[in-house]
């Protein structure tokens, strides 16, 4: 079924904060996109007969990024990134769903989680949260 997306399918780009991100991430494993809302409650208390209904009202999207990259010391990217992680810098992502899918794109800071097991490959996962210090506003799901 050529209208179902495979997980291969996903494309995740970096660049330098402040530009739209163009260079592909080709030494990726898994990659998670993640789009939710934060909420405010709306919540009243009416005829105080019964217990009101909670609702809510969307307040915020929530955007996150999460991948994970083989520690290949020739990579090039990796280093890049690596390096950021290290200053607190920030870096511009651009992800899709697939060639001409939709995803984040932002400028985000990263954190890196870089696990060494006993048995099997070094997998770095960096989890990106979007900020605004870099002049573009991030848009959630484009």
């Amino acid at each position: 079924m050529a209208n179902v997306k495979m997980g291969f399918e996903g494309l995740l780009y970096y660049g330098t904060a402040g530009s739209t991100a163009a260079t592909l991430l080709t030494n990726c494993q898994d990659i998670k996109f993640d789009l939710d809302v934060e909420r405010g409650n709306t919540t009243v208390r009416g005829t105080s007969t019964s217990p009101p209904v909670k609702t809510s009202s969307v307040t915020a999207l929530v955007v996150g990024v999460e991948w994970t990259m083989i520690n290949d010391i020739t990579d090039t990217a990796l280093a890049a990134l690596k390096a950021a992680v290290g200053a607190g810098a920030g870096v511009a992502l651009r992800g899709k769903d697939y060639t001409s899918g939709k995803g984040p794109d932002a400028d985000f800071t990263l954190k890196m989680s870089n696990p060494c097991p006993l048995e099997g490959e070094q997998a770095l996962t960096f989890t990106a949260e979007p900020c605004r210090d870099y002049g573009r506003s991030p848009s959630a799901y484009v």
